[in-house]
């Protein structure tokens, strides 16, 4: 699945990985759902997920799991960068990416010990206190973070957060290719509510849940193609704020519809699309 959707897409390596977590309840069930995805344009493509069986946070283990399903396919120096969330922030996991010489922008807690230029450790949160709102800082000397030398840059949000990126490397741009990291927001909103309405399925069962993010995968490639297409002869506009004025996967999926339904057929509901996929996937149990 990873080779044929980096082969419609026409992507091409060096990769920027982003993982990331998901999850959903339905009644008592919680379908919880760890995925690696490959940045194309502004929006995440699913190469490889894992539905878990319990929700919440992932364990180490499984971050390395899903990592080494993308190494069985394809090699570790094709990756630019692995870029992840703080919740994926760990000692065994930096060391993991580390020892498999892999590059990652990886967002750390306030709270972590770092050292400073002089190798004397302090808090993460430090390294922030000079900042004013909407201030960012990238540092030139590498430091130290559970015995790995890492690249650290700061910014501080509006809302007075801190962020505090570690990189393999110093590229001068770490927050910005860090933030290449919420591609797979988008890609899990158009997976749920934005688009194929996921959770509308109702499905619970792993292996089920598993099939259909194939499907819709498959799908999402198809509506980008035919959007990319759609575009190309009306253009969408672009409004003075630099957005365009229409959503464009909602977009990109009439064009796709269009193509394989008669003008006479129409999705009348959001829910119908999410029905019509999962009785295609429970087709393919039979």
């Amino acid at each position: 699945m990873a080779r044929l959707t980096l082969k419609l897409l026409k992507i091409k390596p060096p990769y920027t990985i982003a993982i990331d977590r998901t999850e959903w309840q339905l009644g008592k069930s919680w379908v919880n759902v760890l995925m690696l995805s490959v940045s194309y344009r502004q929006i995440a493509i699913p190469l490889f997920w894992i539905v878990l069986e319990e929700k919440g946070c992932c364990d180490d283990a499984e971050k390395q799991f899903i990592v080494e399903q993308f190494l069985e396919e394809f090699t570790a120096d094709s990756i630019g960068f692995v870029s992840a969330d703080r919740e994926f922030a760990s000692k065994e996991w930096l060391k993991f990416l580390v020892d498999r010489q892999i590059g990652f922008r990886l967002r750390i807690k306030a709270n972590v010990r770092i050292t400073d230029k002089r190798g004397k450790p302090l808090s993460a949160s430090k390294m922030c206190r000079t900042l004013q709102v909407g201030g960012r800082m990238e540092f030139r000397r590498c430091r130290k973070l559970w015995n790995q030398s890492v690249f650290v840059a700061v910014c501080r949000k509006a809302d007075g957060d801190n962020v505090i990126v570690i990189s393999s490397e110093r590229s001068g741009q770490i927050l910005i290719e860090y933030g290449q990291r919420w591609h797979i927001e988008t890609l899990f909103g158009i997976l749920k509510t934005r688009g194929f309405r996921l959770e509308e399925t109702h499905l619970t069962n792993g292996e089920r849940v598993s099939r259909l993010l194939s499907l819709l995968t498959l799908a999402g490639c198809w509506a980008l193609l035919a959007g990319e297409i759609a575009s190309r002869e009306t253009p969408i506009k672009i409004r003075n704020h630099a957005r365009s004025g229409k959503k464009h996967f909602p977009t990109w999926i009439r064009h796709t519809t269009k193509l394989f339904l008669p003008d006479s057929i129409k999705f009348r509901t959001k829910a119908t699309i999410s029905t019509a996929y999962v009785t295609f996937v429970l087709y393919l149990e039979t």
